[in-house]
C-alpha cells in the first residue's frame, strides 16, 4: 500500500475516532466543570475537576439502586438470551432437518418487526400475568434474541467439520459436544454476543418506563430520565455527572472484554 493511501486511511480513521470519542469526553468534561464554564466554548473542553457535581448528583437520586437494578436485569437477561441463542443456533447448524433450514429465516424475520408495533400486546400480556412493576417484566420479553442467534449460527458454521466427526467417533452426545467443544471454541464470539445483549438490556428505556412505576425496580436509564425531568435536571453539570455515572459501568465492561471483542471480529471473517 502506498504511503499516500495509508495516510488517507489513517486520517479517516482518526477523524472517525474523534467524532466517536468527543461526545463521551464532553459528558465527562462537563461533569467536572463549574456551571459558568459549562456554558462556554471551549471552556468545558478542559475540565476543572469539580467533584462536587458527582456528590450533588449522587444525593439527588437513588443511583445505587438504579445501578443494581440495571446490573441484575442485564446479567439475568444476558444469561437467558445467550442460553436460548446457543441452543437455537446449535440446532440450526448441527441438527439440520426440513424445518431448521427455514427456522433461521423465521427468526431473522422477527427482527424486521418494529418493537413499537408490539408494545401494546406485550403490555397486555404482562398485565394479565401480574408482572407489572417487577423485574420479571423487564427480563422475560428479552430472554430470546434473533440477532444473537444469527451471530452464533455464523460462528458455529466456521468450526471445522472434523471436530464434529471426531466427537461422534468418541461417542460424545450433542449436549456434551455443545458445552465441551463448541462453547470453548466460541468464547470470543460468545463474549461479543454477551456484551451486545448486556448493552441492549442496559440501554433499554421505553419498555421499562412503561412496565415500571417506582425506583425499586426501575433501571438506571429510566432513573436518569426522571432525574432530567425534575427541577434538579436544569443544572447541566450535575446532569452530566449523572449521565457519567450511567456510562462508567459500560466503559469498564468494554475495557475488560476488549480483547475478546477484537479476537471475535478478526475470526468472523475467516469463513462464512
Amino acid at each position: 500500500m502506498q504511503k499516500g493511501a495509508r495516510f488517507v486511511i489513517y486520517l479517516f480513521l482518526s477523524v472517525c475516532a474523534v467524532i466517536t470519542i468527543f461526545p463521551i469526553w464532553w459528558i465527562f468534561a462537563t461533569s467536572l466543570e463549574t456551571s459558568a464554564r459549562a456554558y462556554s466554548f471551549p471552556g468545558a473542553l478542559i475540565p476543572q475537576g469539580v467533584l462536587s457535581n458527582y456528590i450533588a448528583a449522587w444525593h439527588l437520586a437513588p443511583w445505587l439502586r438504579f445501578l443494581l437494578n440495571s446490573l441484575g436485569i442485564g446479567i439475568v437477561t444476558t444469561a437467558l438470551a445467550l442460553l436460548t441463542s446457543l441452543l437455537a443456533a446449535y440446532g440450526i447448524v448441527f441438527l439440520p432437518s426440513r424445518l431448521t433450514k427455514y427456522l433461521l429465516t423465521v427468526i431473522l424475520s422477527t427482527m424486521m418487526i418494529p418493537f413499537y408495533s408490539i408494545i401494546v400486546p406485550d403490555y397486555l400480556i404482562i398485565k394479565d400475568l401480574g408482572w407489572l412493576n417487577t423485574y420479571t417484566a423487564q427480563i422475560v420479553p428479552f430472554a430470546a434474541n434473533g440477532f444473537a442467534v444469527f451471530m452464533l449460527v455464523q460462528f458455529m458454521r466456521s468450526l471445522p467439520k472434523e471436530l464434529r466427526d471426531a466427537a461422534r467417533i468418541d461417542g460424545i452426545s450433542d449436549w456434551g459436544y455443545l458445552w465441551h467443544i463448541v462453547v470453548p471454541n466460541l468464547m470470543p464470539a460468545i463474549a461479543t454476543v454477551s456484551i451486545y445483549l448486556f448493552l441492549l438490556s442496559w440501554n433499554a428505556f421505553l419498555w421499562p418506563l412503561i412496565v415500571t412505576n417506582g425506583p425499586q425496580v426501575q433501571p438506571i436509564q429510566v432513573g436518569l430520565a426522571n432525574f432530567l425531568s425534575t427541577a434538579n435536571g436544569t443544572d447541566w453539570t450535575v446532569l452530566s455527572a449523572a449521565a457519567a455515572i450511567t456510562t462508567v459501568p459500560v466503559l469498564i465492561l468494554y475495557m475488560i472484554a476488549q480483547r475478546q471483542i477484537v479476537e471475535s471480529v478478526s475470526r468472523s471473517g475467516i469463513k462464512g
